[in-house]
């Protein structure tokens, strides 16, 4: 009995080892408040393609991505903002110049809250 006894304690201290990291999980942060990372899928003719996170809001900006509008929230935990993601397009009216792009025109918007007064239209 005292070997079952022991087997059956053992089993109990993995699972709670395994449980402790959900009791520190911030649980303030939705799942989704975050963007997913890109995504490889099949298009029409077999190819690979991929899913873009134009448009998508997240709580950060992933390499590759400005922003347009950036919006007060609570979905992001410690963070005060969320950003709607954009991929650089020339034309596109951005409140982030991306790293290898520039600008030709600038207009001041409320739209980008703390990053700043205005949007710049950018060029590749």
């Amino acid at each position: 009995m005292t070997e079952r006894n022991a087997v059956l304690r053992r089993i109990l201290a993995v699972v709670a080892l395994a449980a402790v990291p959900l009791l520190f999980t911030p649980n303030a942060i939705p799942a989704y408040a975050n963007a997913a990372p890109q995504e490889v899928v099949v298009n029409g003719n077999g190819a690979p393609a991929t899913l873009s996170l134009d448009g998508t809001w997240a709580c950060s900006v992933p390499s590759g991505y400005t922003w347009d509008i950036v919006e007060p929230t609570g979905a992001c935990g410690s963070l005060n903002y969320r950003y709607r993601l954009r991929t650089p397009v020339t034309g596109l009216w951005a409140c982030h110049i991306p790293f290898g792009w520039s600008y030709d025109s600038l207009r001041s918007t409320s739209a980008c809250g703390t990053t700043g007064p205005y949007q710049y239209r950018l060029v590749g």
